[in-house]
């Protein structure tokens, strides 16, 4: 078992991986949400920033702006003066051909309105009606009506959730499912291979239809105190109790493998699991590997763990702050690697030793208010890093996005990697933090 320390692991000596692109947003204009997409049909990736609505743990979006790869505004909507720069979770604002045509929308929800934007001209193409001001925790699209278009899934913090079809009819919304909070993003996956989803919504799994699946037994397993802040699938399988499913839970620290029934597998404890991500890190494994980051620690002990499917513990990394790394296959390595956001840093997921630095160069004049996360660890600096993987640059592999929180500043890096195949353009449907 491996056990490093990237916050004093001698890095200067690393290679520097240097961004493909750096695009400094006008503060007025700037949000630390951003996602990515072939909005006008050229075959290049813009990007969209949301811009946030924030009081008493609750948000919603109230402007959003696109950018072209140079940084020049392709469009612009809402009012930025309503809101701030920064975040604390996932936002309402996706990417999503909603409508079938071919080309994608941006689809976000205002504290009254879902609004459906022409990802082209920014246009309001529709709306319809939000339930509640608080039911713009996340948006979330999954099949669960038959149509041909997707729906989407609203929720408030941490309680109540709607589904509704892409014109606005309540397909059902569901309260406290199991008896217990939701999670921070509803996560849709198709356990009986029905073509419709069954969305894991925390502790609780619903059917397309809303009803109750199953829900895990909270006394039994010591819940309740807390949330699930993330859900994956470790094993697919022909019938659900084959399926093998991670939930990270958060307050009641625990980490749980569960089958699709929701039947204890094994479980890991005392430690605050927050974000899981799924992937092979280990050269000649054919099995993947989980990678989760253990959240509300102090400053500078911040730990990210890998664990095999069997649960057991495979190594651990101290970082600055680990709550953002994401995965990504980098220049055709057979295996995944761990990019340490805070820590700018990819590393092995087999040793835990980092292989090279992201360059992270702030635009002169470039500056940022950390009053905005007042509850965050100051003691980092006036930005934290946020990172997406995606097909940025049009090429085979995916790309990095690195951002900053408060928004300010985008660093793009393109992947060197030359593997076959077509990965579509943009950072997909369902963007999360979690």
């Amino acid at each position: 078992m491996f056990n490093i320390d990237l916050t004093t692991y001698p890095v200067e000596a690393l290679p520097i991986v240097e961004p493909a692109a750096v695009i400094a947003i006008d503060p007025e204009y700037a949000g630390a949400w951003t996602v990515a997409g072939d909005l006008d049909g050229d075959g290049q990736v813009e990007l969209v920033q949301a811009r946030l609505w924030e009081q008493n743990d609750t948000h919603a979006v109230v402007a959003v702006s696109a950018y072209r790869l140079d940084g020049s505004v392709l469009w612009r909507w809402g009012n930025p003066a309503e809101g701030v720069a920064a975040l604390h979770s996932d936002a309402p604002c996706q990417i999503h051909d909603w409508n079938c045509d071919g080309r994608p929308e941006v689809v976000l929800a205002t504290r009254t309105h879902v609004v459906v934007l022409n990802g082209a001209t920014g246009a309001e193409l529709w709306r319809f009606a939000t339930p509640d001001p608080e039911a713009a925790d996340c948006l979330v699209f999954a099949r669960l009506s038959g149509a041909e278009r997707d729906d989407v899934l609203l929720k408030d913090r941490y309680h109540r959730i709607w589904a509704y079809t892409w014109d606005g009819r309540l397909l059902w919304t569901v309260t406290d499912p199991g008896g217990m909070k939701t999670a921070h993003q509803p996560y849709p996956v198709d356990l009986d291979g029905d073509g419709r989803d069954a969305i894991i919504v925390g502790y609780a799994v619903l059917d397309h239809d809303g009803k109750l699946l199953w829900a895990l037994d909270g006394v039994a397993l010591k819940l309740g105190g807390g949330h699930l802040d993330c859900a994956r699938v470790l094993q697919r399988g022909p019938r659900p109790e084959d399926w093998r499913l991670a939930f990270a839970c958060c307050a009641d620290n625990a980490l749980l493998c569960l089958d699709g029934r929701g039947r204890l597998v094994w479980e890991q404890r005392g430690l605050h699991f927050e974000s899981l991500f799924i992937g092979r890190l280990i050269p000649g494994c054919e099995d993947a590997q989980i990678l989760v980051d253990i959240d509300h620690a102090e400053p500078g002990k911040s730990p990210l763990h890998v664990y095999d499917l069997d649960g057991r513990l495979l190594g651990a990394m101290n970082s600055i702050y680990g709550r953002q790394h994401p995965l990504l296959c980098w220049n055709d390595a057979p295996v995944d690697r761990i990019v340490a956001c805070e820590d700018r840093l990819l590393i092995s997921g087999e040793t835990g030793i980092p292989l090279a630095r992201f360059d992270t160069p702030v635009p002169p004049g470039m500056q940022f208010d950390q009053g905005e996360r007042p509850k965050e660890h100051l003691i980092r600096g006036n930005f934290h890093v946020l990172g997406h993987v995606g097909n940025l640059f049009g090429g085979c592999g995916h790309d990095l996005m690195l951002t900053t929180n408060p928004g300010g500043v985008i660093w793009l890096y393109r992947n060197p990697c030359s593997v076959s195949g077509t990965i579509p353009l943009g950072t997909g449907k369902n963007v999360t933090l979690y």
